[in-house]
């Protein structure tokens, strides 16, 4: 077992001792794999479009993670990896979408009922997704993740810029409601041309965007989202606390907030709709 496989399995046996609490409190779980065989090169390549055997890998873990959790109710399904960014592939291996298709086609002969998610390449954004062509099986979601516009979501986290506003201009266009609904119009006609299921699996902004910047811009998105009927996910609970709807929009603040902030009370408010 190499270190890799070490390392996911010590993972998915934490994730078994959460399957109690998660059927408990009603709490779907999507599996993702997170980060794929083989990382990247010196080059920041993914190994994975670079040498076979991490191909191979990849397909033989989802086999696995297929087998492990074919019966279990509470896992909702399996998204294949997260922003996939395959670069030049040699002739010898296979593009993302060949690959997809090659390890759902092995997931299948295991595990026909739960969902399958996929991601656009590169690095699962909207204009990943319309890029791709749908796969040739049943129960496959599609998912992309929103953070346009970028210079505003992830202000002063690589650099150091003046502070940027929502609604305000933003790489010389206006972003506010409509900007936002134009910017995903590209994945609804998508979605409508093929008839497929959108999960936006990923979405978010820096919680010191100024003012209450970060609160209007997760309104209007998810406002969104809920006109077009997605299913969608926010970027991220007690991973960093800098996309944190548990802090106040201090930079410099890394203690939770004494009262819940206007961001997660949005987040509860959305949250306590769902209906299992």
């Amino acid at each position: 077992m190499t270190a890799y496989e070490e390392c996911l399995e010590g993972l998915l046996k934490h994730l078994d001792s959460m399957l109690p609490v998660c059927r408990e409190l009603g709490i779907y779980i999507l599996i993702d794999l997170h980060t794929s065989p083989g990382g990247r090169n010196t080059d920041n390549e993914w190994n994975l479009f670079k040498e076979k055997r991490f191909q191979n890998t990849f397909i033989s873990l989802w086999r696995k993670i297929a087998q492990r959790y074919r019966n279990e109710s509470i896992v909702w399904g399996y998204d294949l990896v997260n922003e996939p960014v395959e670069g030049i592939v040699p002739e010898d291996l296979m593009d993302w979408r060949e690959l997809a298709i090659a390890t759902i086609q092995r997931i299948r002969t295991i595990d026909t009922e739960h969902a399958i998610i996929i991601e656009g390449e590169p690095w699962g954004g909207a204009n990943a997704l319309i890029d791709l062509e749908p796969v040739p099986f049943d129960k496959i979601i599609y998912s992309f993740h929103m953070y346009e516009p970028y210079t505003f979501t992830h202000q002063n986290i690589y650099n150091n810029i003046s502070p940027i506003t929502y609604p305000d201009m933003v790489d010389g266009k206006i972003w506010n409601i409509n900007q936002i609904r134009l910017s995903m119009k590209r994945v609804l006609d998508w979605q409508r041309d093929y008839n497929v299921h959108i999960y936006v699996g990923e979405f978010s902004a820096i919680r010191w965007a100024p003012g209450n910047s970060t609160y209007a811009y997760m309104r209007d998105v998810i406002d969104v989202f809920e006109e077009n009927d997605w299913d969608w996910a926010y970027h991220a609970f007690r991973k960093w606390s800098d996309w944190s709807v548990e802090h106040i929009g201090d930079k410099y603040n890394t203690q939770t907030a004494p009262v819940p902030t206007d961001r997660q009370i949005l987040l509860m408010n959305w949250l306590k709709k769902n209906q299992h």
